[in-house]
């Protein structure tokens, strides 16, 4: 995962995999953003395939206990132990842009060893996928008994338009390049209204 931070424009980027020491670099990038300036909001951009859940629950914590508000943004895909992520955002300040993938499937794990310590590892993942689950639940505000089913299918996959519907983002925001448009086109009218008038008189 790459994590990169515009201390200016209080942006953080996440991207690609999530792992351990890129989580902790997260900390302190957010850690030193709320620091610089208390209440300031910092804007949270998300396009992950997921990875481990530790880290996942690392900045996920992370943002629960930052006192700025977080504006969180999915792009590109958020999937897996990243879309806890997208929907940890303060709620009405969640986006996601248009062409975004989202996908949600149940934790995996591996277990090796005796027994005994295999028995050890299913029980802790299973204890795992319970508090993705409750996290979730909790912050889309969708039943625990929807998350599971919908996880039992393998990889369940939504749209842009979907996510928000499910509660894990809160609007789906139009690309620049649409945005740009609509812009040159008001400015366009505008001048012609403009023209109009001198031509009158």
């Amino acid at each position: 995962m790459i994590s990169g931070l515009n201390e200016q424009l209080r942006r953080i980027v996440l991207s690609g995999v999530l792992k351990e020491e890129n989580a902790s670099q997260f900390l302190e990038q957010i850690t030193a953003l709320e620091c610089s300036d208390i209440g300031k909001p910092i804007t949270l951009y998300i396009d992950t395939y997921g990875g481990s859940v530790d880290s996942a629950l690392l900045i996920y914590d992370a943002i629960k206990a930052c006192c700025c508000p977080i504006l969180t943004v999915g792009i590109g895909k958020v999937m897996s132990a990243g879309v806890l992520l997208l929907a940890a955002g303060d709620p009405g300040n969640r986006f996601i842009t248009q062409n975004t993938r989202v996908m949600i499937h149940e934790v995996a794990g591996g277990a090796f060893g005796s027994i005994s310590e295999m028995e050890v590892s299913v029980v802790e993942t299973r204890r795992m996928q319970n508090l993705y689950v409750d996290l979730l639940s909790r912050d889309c505000e969708v039943p625990k008994s929807k998350i599971i089913d919908d996880m039992k299918q393998g990889e369940y996959y939504m749209s842009a338009e979907e996510a928000v519907k499910y509660g894990i983002a809160d609007k789906v925001v139009p690309t620049r390049k649409k945005i740009s448009k609509k812009a040159i086109l008001s400015k366009s009218k505008k001048k012609t209204a403009i023209r109009k008038k001198k031509t009158k008189k």
